[in-house]
């Protein structure tokens, strides 16, 4: 049986079996306060997610879209926010569109918490990535929530 190959510059032994590299992302569950979501506040498309600094809820992160069953389950406990919501009615696409480009945001009461996976890649308190929604939690409420730095 003859060997072909290289690896690097030295030529590939019969028993050497290449694995092809595989990028490992490490995920934390936390919990987050749903501050607003992307599309109908009773069909949401993507969360806006918050989290207090003192009195102030902060913007930290977005998540991916929702699934079907996601999207049912939040729509069914959001309540419109009151007039006194911190956030501005667009918000910003950043990072996962064109530059300057916004999108309608729907405020809702910061009143539900989810639990959330989300990578280690922060920047001034933010997740840089989506973060993925895990499920609702309804036995907590927003005080319980770890407070930005």
């Amino acid at each position: 049986m003859s060997c072909t190959g290289w690896t690097g510059r030295q030529p590939r032994q019969c028993t050497t079996v290449l694995q092809p590299r595989r990028r490992v992302r490490h995920r934390d569950t936390v919990e987050v306060i749903v501050g607003g979501v992307l599309g109908p506040i009773h069909h949401p498309e993507a969360v806006i997610a918050g989290r207090y600094r003192g009195n102030d809820l902060l913007q930290v992160g977005r998540t991916v879209p929702l699934s079907a069953h996601q999207s049912a389950d939040l729509g069914a406990v959001l309540q419109p926010a009151m007039k006194d919501h911190p956030w501005p009615d667009e918000i910003g696409v950043g990072r996962w569109s064109k530059a300057g480009a916004t999108v309608p945001l729907s405020k809702v009461a910061p009143t539900v918490v989810v639990e959330v996976a989300a990578d280690a890649a922060l920047q001034a308190g933010q997740w840089r990535h989506g973060l993925r929604l895990i499920r609702r939690r309804p036995d907590l409420d927003p005080a319980d929530v770890d407070q930005i730095g």
